[in-house]
């Protein structure tokens, strides 16, 4: 049987991977019963050590010391305007320009990222120790799967961990692998001491669309933001705020959370008793720069029930496609715009039957608050009632993996929940009416719209705007309104972002017949020929469509810190499938091979940079080359010349 299992190594410095433990598990196959099932040696994964991030962030603690109180009549003494970094827009320092660091270890530091793990000496007992600890783990799962007594890998678990006692006194007994001395940056006290002063003014957060970049923001402005994105500042506009402020303490909500949870069967552990806070990360990229807010529900009272009805809504999602699909190959007209990547833009210009004549781009402005919870629950009743019927199934079986369909309750062990279409419906109901986030002292409810942060989010936000764009292109099918239908045909929709091609603009002219006057569309578009979407940027050449890679944070004012950096607390030989995912990414976005070629030099000059080896790379660019030549085919023998791309 081909079913794999593995052994959990933690990752406590570098001389964990110089032991070469998959090799070695490999070796001693023979050692594994006959009688066993599964009889392939486990896969090696690593467990990592803590990033920089845990200690440098600080906007957790900044929201929770907030005392609304203070705040009324605030008036800002912070000392942003005599700073040369002060944002011009905003009048308070809001930048991922590092060079605001004055200590130079620090600054060095923060620009490898916050996921950056910090180097160790090599302590090899506690490589043993980290070994035997996997490798008993690992016998204990193994034999209980097997249904075998523990005894029956011993003898296998004997040979591998004196295979890896041997491998680390030879290695012990090489001088350029001896322990060194080295103190942590975080560790000194000096850093410890700036950071601590530096954080009493400034709040550092993960930058918008480059989460490995820090940005730091003033704490007065970020907390100011804050406040004022749920009206605490407004006391007129109550109507039209998203936000209301509530009288329940969170423990209060917290007990009726739990016990609403047991209504519909779903537990909330002990860690999730608490309300997830609301904080913002800047949109460096927008010019000036803005706001994007979150509700860090990773550990809440809804995180469970949310993560159910995320998989619940995949699947309802899946039934729509395929059902649109059916449609589409019956009448040459697509009704599902919902896209996942940039690999169905791919296919979308590929299968354009018509000459280009035009593109454009919009964006819902403020999406996750605009969309009105009683549309919001109207409609995704519609577009669960409809998928159930369209699927002619009773239940939803759900694991800790997936939901599927089914008609009967089959009770198996894999299998935690059974699901009808009315109890779901009333699960996004209740959640729709229960989200809360914390400010500091203040607890305040979501009116409006829906809170990005949370697990299925993304779904109802794309069902939500799928069922306006359905049920719209339905009527048009029905009436035979040909010429609409046609205009039409091309559109795409990434949760929040529409494409459209051949369109003449008509999507923003029916705007608001398509979709509910609460939601409005804009766009950046400074031409119909040239547009950006996702990560392609597309031409229109001579009525054909060109396109190549695009990357809006290089228009960033600062480096942007991408990629792991060798130099860390990290496998080195796991971090070069980067490189081959990025050359995947660059052959299916690269139409040209000059496009190709600039990317992928670019990539090699940066990687060079972390800590990569040439020679690593060129063998990882030519497992490519052999793997994916029907994507680089099309570039002509340069593609496969490395010498060209590295020199």
């Amino acid at each position: 049987m081909t079913r794999k299992f593995f052994t959990k190594i933690y990752f406590c410095n570098k001389g964990i991977e110089l032991v070469q433990f998959a090799r070695l598990l490999r070796r001693f196959k023979n050692k594994i019963p006959e009688d066993f099932k599964y009889r392939e040696p486990p896969t090696v994964i690593y467990t990592r050590s803590p990033t920089i991030g845990t200690k440098i962030f600080n906007y957790k603690q900044t929201i929770e010391s907030i005392r609304t109180g203070d705040w009324k009549s605030k008036i800002f003494s912070c000392k942003c305007k005599d700073s040369k970094f002060v944002d011009s827009y905003h009048k308070h320092i809001v930048t991922g320009d590092l060079r605001i660091i004055a200590n130079v270890e620090l600054r060095n530091l923060l620009s490898k990222g916050p996921t950056y793990r910090e180097p160790v000496i090599i302590n090899w007992s506690k490589v043993l120790k980290v070994f035997k600890t996997g490798i008993e783990e690992c016998q204990i799962k193994w034999t209980q799967i097997e249904n075998k007594e523990l005894k029956t890998l011993d003898d296998w678990s004997k040979t591998v961990f004196d295979a890896v006692e041997k491998r680390v006194n030879k290695l012990k007994a090489m001088r350029k692998f001896q322990p060194r001395h080295r103190t942590k940056i975080l560790e000194r006290k000096d850093v410890q001491e700036y950071l601590e002063n530096f954080q009493n003014d400034f709040v550092f957060v993960p930058t918008d669309k480059a989460s490995n970049n820090i940005s730091i923001v003033c704490k007065e402005f970020y907390i100011h933001m804050l406040l004022k994105e749920v009206g605490f500042f407004d006391t007129e506009r109550k109507q039209d705020r998203a936000y209301q402020e509530i009288k329940q303490t969170s423990e209060e909500i917290i007990k009726a959370h739990v016990k609403e949870n047991q209504n519909f069967e779903v537990t909330v552990d002990e860690k999730q008793n608490q309300l997830p806070i609301l904080l913002w990360i800047p949109k460096m990229h927008k010019n000036p720069s803005k706001q994007r807010f979150i509700a860090a529900s990773h550990c809440c009272t809804s995180k469970n029930l949310s993560s159910l009805i995320g998989k619940c809504l995949k699947l309802i999602q899946k039934a729509h496609q395929i059902y649109c699909e059916r449609i589409k190959n019956y009448t040459g007209y697509n009704l599902f715009w919902i896209v996942d990547n940039s690999l169905s833009i791919h296919k979308l210009l590929k299968q354009c039957d018509t000459k280009a004549k035009n593109l454009v781009t919009y964006d819902f402005s403020t999406l996750y608050t605009s969309i009105p919870h009683d549309k919001l629950k109207t409609q995704m009743s519609w577009v669960i009632e409809k998928a159930f019927t369209g699927m002619n199934k009773k239940y939803m079986k759900i694991n800790k993996f997936c939901a599927r369909w089914s008609n009967k309750k089959d009770i198996k062990p894999d299998v935690n929940f059974f699901l009808d279409s009315e109890t779901l419906i009333k699960m996004i109901a209740w959640l729709i009416d229960n989200t809360y986030v914390r400010i500091g002292d203040k607890v305040f409810r979501q009116v409006i719209g829906i809170p990005m942060g949370t697990d299925c989010a993304p779904f109802l936000a794309n069902l939500f705007l799928f069922s306006y764009e359905f049920q719209w292109m339905n009527e048009k099918l029905k009436k035979k309104d040909f010429y609409l239908l046609q205009k039409f045909k091309h559109c795409c929709r990434y949760i929040d972002d529409l494409f459209a091609i051949n369109n003449n603009k008509l999507l923003l002219q029916f705007k608001h017949i398509i979709y509910p006057p609460e939601l409005d569309i804009t766009t950046d578009d400074e031409s119909d020929q040239h547009v950006h979407y996702l990560d392609l940027d597309i031409l229109i050449k001579n009525t054909s469509f060109s396109y190549c890679i695009y990357d809006k944070r290089d228009k960033f004012n600062f480096p942007i810190v991408n990629f792991p950096n060798l130099s860390g607390n990290i496998p080195a030989s796991h971090s070069y499938s980067v490189f081959l995912s990025q050359l995947v990414r660059y052959a299916r976005g690269c139409l040209y091979f000059e496009d190709f070629q600039k990317r992928t030099s670019c990539l090699i000059i940066r990687l060079l940079k972390q800590n990569f080896t040439l020679n690593r790379l060129e063998k990882v660019y030519k497992k490519f080359c052999g793997r994916y030549k029907h994507l680089i085919h099309r570039y002509g023998k340069d593609a496969f010349d490395w010498t060209g791309l590295c020199t």
